[in-house]
């Protein structure tokens, strides 16, 4: 072994090492594995998920969501008889320097976006329908339009907030308050639910990643939950590893095919 190849192992090794929750998560239920072209780009800064606090990460590979429960990955294109689904619930809230969204779509598409100075967090995954109903029985636009704006604290630049709810005839009903203000009980009662699924989503690391089921093949690039961007030089089929080189520094990662989920946010735009 040449010094530079120390080196790249050594560096491998380091940055395996600086990951050891993420290899303890369970892999996602064996689904249709498919190539790189349906797994999601990464966006800008992107993370794997939001940590785990430390009480449960001791215990990882016991720890369950129970809000993912039947949840299935949102492979490809969701479009339903050609089009866009249609929006049903929308809700953001801004505090200080972190946005956090969460909307939900016919079909039980769901799609999370989260910004702030740990990274963005980009996921989306399908709710299985009996879920689907639960969520949208919980948060009646008709209970939202009965809350007065003047029940409501108002909103500043650094702390937003609101709850949209679509009608059946794509109307909707919103309200738009401070999040750490004053709010009545009825509003409190229909954004908790979304919040649970919001925190469930940021915190899966497995059936909300297109990562998960991905096929590995030589040249595909993906990139890791360090921020760089690795190529998959070859494939060990006997043990079913793949060596990955990073593009930017002499580093090589070898993973297991069934593990890349918990080191890769997706691929390159």
């Amino acid at each position: 072994m040449t010094p530079s190849d120390r080196i790249a192992v050594a560096l491998a090794v380091a940055i395996l090492a600086s990951f050891p929750l993420l290899a303890q998560s369970p892999p996602p239920p064996p689904d249709q594995t498919h190539d790189i072209t349906k797994v999601d780009t990464a966006p800008l800064g992107g993370a794997i998920s939001t940590p785990l606090p430390e009480r449960l990460s001791r215990r990882l590979k016991k720890y369950e969501i129970p809000e993912m429960t039947g949840a299935k990955q949102a492979i490809g294109s969701q479009l339903i008889n050609g089009e866009l689904p249609r929006p049903l619930v929308d809700y953001f809230v801004r505090n200080s320097a972190v946005d956090q969204r969460i909307s939900i779509f016919e079909g039980g598409l769901v799609v999370i976006r989260m910004t702030g100075a740990g990274g963005t967090i980009h996921k989306r995954v399908i709710i299985p329908p009996d879920a689907l109903k639960n969520y949208l029985d919980a948060i009646p636009p008709a209970q939202l339009e009965r809350i007065r704006e003047a029940d409501l604290s108002e909103p500043t630049d650094r702390r937003r907030a609101f709850l949209r709810i679509y009608k059946p005839d794509q109307k909707h009903v919103e309200r738009t308050f401070d999040p750490t203000g004053r709010r009545p009980r009825t509003l409190q009662t229909q954004i908790a639910p979304l919040e649970d699924l919001l925190r469930a989503i940021s915190e899966d690391r497995t059936v909300t990643s297109t990562v998960a089921n991905y096929d590995p093949k030589v040249g595909d690039e993906l990139v890791g939950d360090d921020r760089k961007i690795y190529r998959v030089e070859r494939i060990i089929p006997e043990s079913g590893v793949v060596e990955l080189r990073c593009t930017s520094q002499p580093t090589i990662l070898y993973v297991a095919a069934k593990d890349l989920y918990n080191y890769f946010v997706g691929r390159p735009r």
